[in-house]
C-alpha cells in the first residue's frame, strides 16, 4: 500500500518539475500533535511518532527520526523501499546532497516549514546547485484520496477563575511591549498563544485543548484572529468584544494588516511559517525577528494558575494512587497487558473533576519496553505483564485549572538484581534537583549536572532532557525553558513549571524514570534565589529503592514528600487504596 502512494507521490512531483520533496511531521502552526489530516508522514511511510521527516530523490525515500523512535520506525516501516537514518540536519544534507545532481529542484510545501528549519539546509543544497522551491500545492494532499477533513470545532471562552487575568489586560501588557520596541503589530503565529492571549480553548488538536487560530496583535491592544466560522459561537463574540476582528480566511490577516498600516511586524522565526513571513514581505511589511514575547509570558504562571495546577495535581494524584494501588492484583489477571493498563489510568481519570482528555499519549512500558524512551503501546505492542519484572508509565491528564505529566516507575515483583541500584540512583538525581536554591539568571543547562551525578559517578547516563516546561491547560511540552544538556538561552524565572525526571535505561530489560512537575517560586531563606516547589503527588516506589544509597537529607525529603502526599491524598481515594497509602508512603530508615 505504502509502495502505492510513493509512486503516486513520485508522478506528483514529476508534474510540478521538482526532483525531490520534504514531508514533515507537522503542521502549519508547528504544533507537536497535530490533527489526522495532517498526518502526511504517517500515511506516505506507516511511521506515526511525533518527530520525524521524510526526503524524497529521483524515486528514493527515506525516513529520519531521532533515537526515541528508531525502534518504533523500523517496526511500522518494515520491509518498504525507505531507508531509516537520524534525524539530524547534517544526515538529511548528506542524504539528499547524494540523491540530488546539481540543477536539481528540491520542493517544500511552505507552510509546514520555518526559515531556520530549513536554513543549514538550503545553504548546504545551494553549495551544490540544488534549488530548494516552495511549492503552491502540497503533492500529498492531492493524491490522499479520503484525506480526513481539518477539525473545525467551537472555540470556547476559559474563564477568569482559571486564567488570574482578562484577555484584554493581557493584550495590553503584550502590547506595551511593542511600543518598546516600536513595533506595529505582532504576529500570534500559533493557536497556543493564542489561546493564552484570547483566553480561548477548543478541541481541534489531540492531548491539546485549543482552536486552530492564529493573528496579530496591535500596538494599541486591538486585535485580528483568525478562526474558521464553525468555530465561532455568540458566546465567543461577547467574550472577545469589540476589540477583537475576526476572520475566517487566513489571508484576511495580512489585508487587516495592510488595511491598519502596519509597516512593522514581531515575528518570532521559530514558530513562523515560511509561507506566513512570505505574506508579510509581499506586502512590504518589514519583519523583526525575535522570540515571541507570549512565550515568555505564559511560561510565568500567575498566582490563579498556580493555585489551579495545585488543585488539578490532587485530583490527578488520587487518580494515579487508585490506579497504583489496583495494578498488581490487575497483572495477575489473564492478559493484563501495557494496553490495559492505559485504559484502567484513564478510567481513573475520567472519574475526577474537570478531566478532559490525556495531556499526551501514555508510555505505557513493561520490561524491555520500558527502556524505549519514547514507547506508544498499541495493540499489536502491547506486552501482557505479570507479577514480576518492572513496569514504567508515564502518563498526564488535562484540566481546565492544570495540566499534569507524572511518571513512576514500579517494581511488579521480583526484578533484576541491578535495578535497585539504578532506581536508587535515578533517585538521588530527582531530590537533588527538587532540593535545589540556585540564585536568579540561571540557566536550566546549568542545573542539569545536579541531576545526572549520582549515574555519572557509577559510568551512567541518559540521552534526554530532564525538565521540560508545562503548560496551564496547554501543552504539556511548553517553552521557552528546559532542563538538560543543551543551551535553553532562557532563564529559569517564579512562576514557571518544569517537569524533574532523570532516567536510566538498560536496552531490552527495564526503564527507569521518576518524573514529578514542580513550579520555581523566590526562595524565603535566600534572598535573589529560587528554588522548587513540588506540584505532583504519587508516591514513589520504596520496594526499588536502596536506602545505604541515599544519605540522611535525601531520607528526609522522601520521608517528608510521601508524608505530603499521604496526608493529601488519603480524603480523596477509594478504602483500598487508601490501605495501599499507608503502606506505599512509610517512612524509610537508615541510611
Amino acid at each position: 500500500m505504502s509502495q502505492d502512494r510513493l509512486d503516486a507521490l513520485y508522478s506528483a512531483l514529476q508534474e510540478q518539475g521538482v526532483q525531490g520533496y520534504l514531508v514533515p511531521r507537522c503542521d502549519e502552526y508547528q504544533n507537536e500533535y497535530v490533527p489526522p489530516c495532517d498526518e502526511r508522514l504517517a500515511w506516505l511511510t506507516g511511521f506515526d511518532g511525533s518527530a520525524g521527516l521524510a526526503a524524497l530523490a529521483h524515486r528514493r525515500a527515506a525516513l529520519f527520526v531521532d533515537g526515541r523512535y528508531t525502534l518504533q520506525a523500523q517496526q511500522q516501516v518494515g520491509d518498504q523501499a525507505i531507508a531509516l537514518k537520524g534525524l539530524s540536519a547534517d544526515e538529511i544534507a548528506d542524504w539528499l546532497s547524494s540523491a540530488l545532481k546539481e540543477g536539481d529542484t528540491l520542493g517544500y510545501d511552505p507552510r509546514l516549514h520555518t526559515e531556520p528549519g530549513l536554513a543549514p539546509l538550503r545553504k548546504r543544497l545551494q553549495e551544490q546547485g540544488v534549488r530548494l522551491r516552495p511549492l503552491d500545492t502540497n503533492p500529498i494532499d492531492a493524491i490522499w484520496s479520503d484525506r480526513p477533513a481539518p477539525p473545525c470545532g467551537p472555540a470556547r471562552p476559559h474563564p477568569l477563575v482559571f486564567t488570574g487575568e482578562e484577555s484584554a489586560q493581557k493584550r495590553a501588557r503584550i502590547a506595551g511591549q511593542l511600543a518598546d520596541r516600536h513595533q506595529d503589530a505582532l504576529w500570534l503565529a500559533n493557536p497556543e498563544v493564542c489561546a493564552w492571549l484570547f483566553n480561548i480553548r477548543g478541541d481541534d488538536i489531540p492531548h491539546l485543548p485549543v482552536a486552530l487560530s492564529m493573528g496579530l496583535l496591535y500596538r494599541d491592544g486591538s486585535a485580528t484572529l483568525y478562526l474558521a466560522q464553525k468555530a465561532v459561537t455568540d458566546a465567543l463574540r461577547q467574550h472577545l468584544g469589540h476589540g477583537v476582528e475576526l476572520v475566517h480566511n487566513k489571508e484576511d490577516l495580512f489585508r487587516a494588516a495592510t488595511h491598519r498600516h502596519v509597516q512593522s511586524v514581531w515575528a518570532d522565526p521559530l514558530l513562523s511559517n515560511c509561507w506566513s513571513l512570505q505574506q508579510f514581505d509581499d506586502r512590504d511589511i518589514q519583519i523583526f525577528p525575535q522570540r515571541d514575547p507570549i512565550t515568555g509570558a505564559k511560561a510565568r504562571k500567575n498566582p490563579v494558575e498556580l493555585k489551579g495546577s495545585r488543585a488539578a495535581h490532587i485530583r490527578d494524584g488520587a487518580a494515579l494512587c487508585e490506579f497504583l494501588a489496583e495494578l498488581p492484583h490487575a497483572v495477575r489477571q489473564e492478559s493484563f497487558g501495557e494496553l490495559e493498563a492505559v485504559q484502567l489510568l484513564r478510567s481513573k481519570r475520567e472519574q475526577r473533576e474537570g478531566f478532559n482528555d490525556d495531556s499526551f499519549d501514555a508510555i505505557s512500558g513493561y520490561r524491555g519496553n520500558g527502556a524505549i524512551v519514547h514507547y506508544r503501546v498499541t495493540p499489536a505492542s502491547s506486552q501482557t505483564m505479570h507479577a514480576e519484572g518492572i513496569y514504567l508509565i508515564d502518563s498526564g491528564g488535562q484540566y481546565p485549572d492544570g495540566t499534569t505529566d507524572v511518571t513512576r516507575t514500579l517494581a511488579l515483583g521480583e526484578f533484576p538484581a541491578t535495578a535497585r541500584e539504578h532506581f536508587t540512583r535515578v533517585l538521588k538525581g530527582h531530590i537533588a534537583i527538587a532540593t535545589l536554591r540556585f540564585p536568579a539568571g540561571t540557566f536550566g543547562e546549568q542545573i542539569d549536572a545536579f541531576a545526572r551525578k549520582s549515574l555519572w559517578d557509577a559510568g551512567l547516563d541518559y540521552a534526554h532532557g530532564t525538565g521540560h516546561g508545562v503548560g496551564s491547560f496547554l501543552s504539556v511540552h511548553e517553552g521557552p525553558q528546559r532542563i538538560g544538556k543543551a543551551s535553553s538561552q532562557v532563564p529559569l524565572e517564579a512562576g514557571m513549571i518544569v517537569s524533574n525526571e532523570p532516567g536510566f535505561y538498560l536496552a531490552n530489560e527495564y526503564g527507569i524514570r521518576i518524573e514529578n512537575l514542580v513550579f520555581i517560586k523566590e526562595c524565603s531563606a535566600h534572598p535573589g534565589f529560587l528554588e522548587f516547589e513540588e506540584l505532583t503527588l504519587a508516591p514513589i516506589d520504596l520496594q526499588l529503592i536502596e536506602p545505604a544509597l541515599l544519605n540522611k537529607d535525601e531520607i528526609r525529603w522522601l520521608n517528608d514528600y510521601h508524608r505530603k502526599v499521604r496526608e493529601t491524598l488519603m480524603p480523596l481515594v477509594n478504602g483500598s487504596t487508601r490501605e495501599w497509602l499507608v503502606t506505599a508512603t512509610a517512612p524509610v530508615t537508615g541510611c
